[in-house]
């Protein structure tokens, strides 16, 4: 990349994400300032090294994305890669790559990748930790059935012993041990309830984090709706996640995938929150101006993919609206709900044990 570019090769530099560009035999052209403290300066754009040399690890398979890439003309994401990186060690990372227009009219590609190593080191985590609740449930209805049997066979010795009140002592004592036995059965109970909470937000796994977002979502808009009176009898949109419609979760998943959209225009990203009781990250009133326009745009040409129409009444049978129009000509308490709706991005990514950041 030439001097031309050095503004935008500033702001490329200043971006936490590593970005580099290569051509369509996979050399590497430019890479900014995160790129190259990890892999260091590329060398020559006309020789420089090839990708194949910075990720032997999986050679081929870059090379078949920029092959994918061009003859396609579309952007590729969530690539995940676990490479060697030359100043940073094993490193797992989310590639992206997307082709870009060049004034030679040669092929040129611009990747973008997170290092997504911490969150896949939790989510292991995570998974290691629910394995451990599964086998201490097991183990709690096990040991149950272990301590009565014997029990059992204690009172029934009890019959035979002719000092009745040794064994009514005996008795007693083998009582006891069935109360404790009662509490660990209680504690099993107790414990599924909480592996169906643990299951419910964590086994999706990192590849589908999207996905808990958008459960997250669900939740969210369900609260609200119970607020306003409804039940899942008279809004059938507020029945759980498992019993929803293919459409109503595909809704759910693309304004989850949405709000990564919404954050990098102000330039902001979501990360991992590790803290508990961490404060909720706050927009600022320019902030929300600006994000919900974009959000009633979402909303709108949602419901119009699906056969949804502008009308001045509302009718839900006929898939009519009066807010499917611009937002200039929504009306203001019409705009309020788009900004609430901004407003609860922090509050809905907390429930999965996200937040957002500023980057710049």
């Amino acid at each position: 990349m030439n001097n031309d570019n050095e503004p935008m090769n500033q702001v490329l530099d200043s971006l936490p994400a590593l970005v580099f560009f290569t051509d369509a035999e996979g050399r590497i052209l430019w890479g900014n300032t995160s790129f190259t403290g990890l892999f260091g300066d590329p060398g020559d754009p006309e020789g420089g090294a090839a990708i194949g040399t910075l990720f032997p690890e999986d050679k081929e398979g870059f090379l078949s994305d920029i092959r994918r890439a061009s003859s396609s003309g579309q952007a590729a994401d969530r690539i995940i890669r676990k490479i060697d990186t030359p100043h940073g060690g094993p490193k797992t990372m989310s590639f992206s790559i997307a082709p870009c227009s060049t004034t030679t009219g040669r092929p040129r590609f611009v990747w973008c990748a997170w290092d997504i190593t911490d969150q896949i080191e939790l989510e292991r985590l995570k998974r290691d930790a629910y394995d451990q609740i599964e086998k201490n449930i097991e183990q709690f209805a096990v040991l149950g059935d272990h301590l009565r049997n014997p029990v059992a066979v204690i009172i029934g010795f009890c019959d035979l012993l002719e000092d009745k009140t040794i064994a009514q002592k005996i008795i007693a004592q083998a009582q006891e041990i069935d109360r404790i036995v009662s509490r660990i059965d209680q504690g099993w109970i107790d414990s599924e309830k909480i592996r169906a909470v643990i299951k419910k937000y964590y086994d999706v796994g990192v590849s589908g984090t999207h996905e808990l977002v958008a459960r997250a979502i669900h939740e969210e808009y369900i609260a609200q709706q119970q607020n306003a009176g409804m039940t899942a009898d008279t809004n059938p949109s507020m029945h759980p996640w498992n019993e929803l419609s293919r459409h109503l979760q595909d809704a759910n998943l693309k304004q989850a995938d949405d709000i990564w959209k919404k954050l990098h225009s102000i330039h902001c990203a979501i990360g991992i929150s590790i803290a508990p009781n961490e404060p909720l990250f706050e927009f600022t009133p320019d902030e929300i101006e600006a994000l919900a326009p974009g959000e009633h745009d979402r909303w709108m040409n949602e419901k119009v993919s699906i056969g949804w129409k502008s009308g001045p009444d509302t009718d839900e049978r006929k898939r009519i609206h009066h807010s499917i129009v611009p937002w200039e000509q929504l009306t203001e308490d019409e705009r309020e709900k788009d900004r609430n709706a901004v407003r609860s991005f922090p509050r809905v990514l907390a429930k999965v044990r996200l937040k957002i950041m500023r980057y710049g």
